[in-house]
């Protein structure tokens, strides 16, 4: 599924994106309490500089002000023009003044020149045409010594248990919504594309604190970056470029 099809469906999707999160992710697989570990697991980030990478409607927003406080920033990025749009509703109603919004592949982060102080991403990468490229640019984009925490779903599917039996509801919801594909509900596709990006932030980064969740159906993982594996931005000198809200 490549970039402009994937936003096409997100797009289509955005408006009522966050029921439709809130009765699966929510009351059916209860994942919200790991979206507050994976942004927990970027350590004490008060008044640091976050990107949330595929931010979507922004549900990370009001964890992420919380934890970097008045002095810090959140830079969401996400390519899907009605997801952004609906962020940015969001960002209005709550009055954040220190929340900005970006259009941009996460494969690329073009309007990213960086360094940021830590990346975050929820449910974003699994959806990347290119997820090597995509985690390299994750790990470029940050500074020596600051955090990544990423969770995605590693499997379309448990293998037993009782989430068997909520995974037919599930499928059919997403599928309906029109935000997942056959792609992304393909077993072998789904766990091959996790190794390979799991494989790339080992390499990048050296080590990976790994937290599987939903009967191994879904994998937080965090780690901070070694100066060694830095690789200063090729554009802007230090500060996020292009950053600008929706």
């Amino acid at each position: 599924m490549q970039l402009d099809e994937v936003a096409r469906s997100y797009d289509r999707a955005a408006r009522h994106y966050d029921a439709v999160a809130g009765l699966i992710f929510g009351k059916l697989l209860r994942l919200e309490k790991y979206r507050e570990r994976t942004i927990a697991l970027l350590g004490d980030i008060a008044g640091a500089t976050v990107l949330d990478v595929g931010c979507g409607t922004g549900n990370n927003f009001p964890l992420l002000v919380d934890a970097v406080g008045k002095s810090g920033r959140v830079v969401g990025v996400d390519y899907s023009a009605g997801m952004l749009h609906e962020a940015s509703e969001r960002v209005r109603r709550h009055g954040w003044r220190n929340v900005s919004l970006v259009r941009g592949d996460a494969v690329t982060l073009a309007g990213i020149a960086g360094p940021v102080d830590c990346l975050v991403s929820v449910w974003c990468y699994g959806n990347v045409y290119d997820i090597g490229a995509a985690l390299d640019r994750a790990v470029d984009v940050v500074r020596p010594g600051g955090s990544i925490a990423i969770m995605v779903f590693v499997r379309p599917h448990p293998d037993g248990g009782p989430l068997r039996w909520v995974y037919p509801v599930y499928r059919t919801i997403l599928q309906r919504a029109g935000v997942q594909t056959g792609e992304h509900l393909d077993d072998a596709k789904v766990r091959a594309k996790w190794q390979r990006g799991r494989e790339r932030l080992l390499a990048r980064l050296g080590s990976l604190h790994e937290e599987p969740h939903l009967q191994g159906m879904g994998m937080i993982a965090a780690s901070r970056k070694r100066a060694a594996s830095y690789s200063p931005p090729t554009a802007g000198s230090g500060a996020i470029a292009a950053a600008r809200r929706e």
